[in-house]
């Protein structure tokens, strides 16, 4: 998780220097409030959405600064050796009733990020769980319907 965190303040860091404060997000958030319960496998970031949709560009570019290049399938994921990260705008947050104003903003090293809070988490998680339960429920008709035939 550690060097999970240092790849994430790289980023941050040339993120403020372009004068955006991104959001941790994710497994690495969550687990900066909550023991590490399992592996990290990718950084999420959450940036606003003119920096994501309107400026990506930009993103491209700054993000190329320290070595990142654009993975083409997904356009808002991006990669450096085996670090992957993955940026979704602050819009996900708003959906979910999260406020961008009171996201709690921390300072590590001279770089600034914001910081969801248990409650925010508890909101994101419950969100993907029912995410998950409709796509496992689609999956247990689809076997259902397969071993009828078979």
């Amino acid at each position: 998780m550690d060097k999970k965190f240092s790849t994430f303040l790289e980023i941050a860091k040339v993120l403020n220097k372009y004068g955006v404060t991104p959001t941790l997000y994710g497994s690495l958030g969550l687990y900066r409030i909550v023991d590490q319960l399992d592996q990290v496998n990718d950084i999420d970031i959450i940036i606003p959405n003119k920096n994501l949709i309107d400026e990506l560009d930009k993103l491209m570019r700054i993000l190329a600064e320290i070595g990142y290049k654009q993975d083409a399938p997904y356009p808002h994921e991006f990669t450096k050796g085996d670090s992957s990260v993955g940026f979704e705008p602050e819009s996900d947050l708003e959906e979910l009733g999260i406020s961008l104003e009171t996201l709690k903003v921390t300072e590590v090293d001279g770089v600034q990020f914001k910081e969801l809070s248990p409650k925010d988490y508890l909101l994101v998680y419950k969100r993907n769980k029912k995410s998950q339960e409709k796509k496992l429920n689609s999956t247990k008709k689809k076997l259902e319907a397969i071993e009828k035939i078979i």
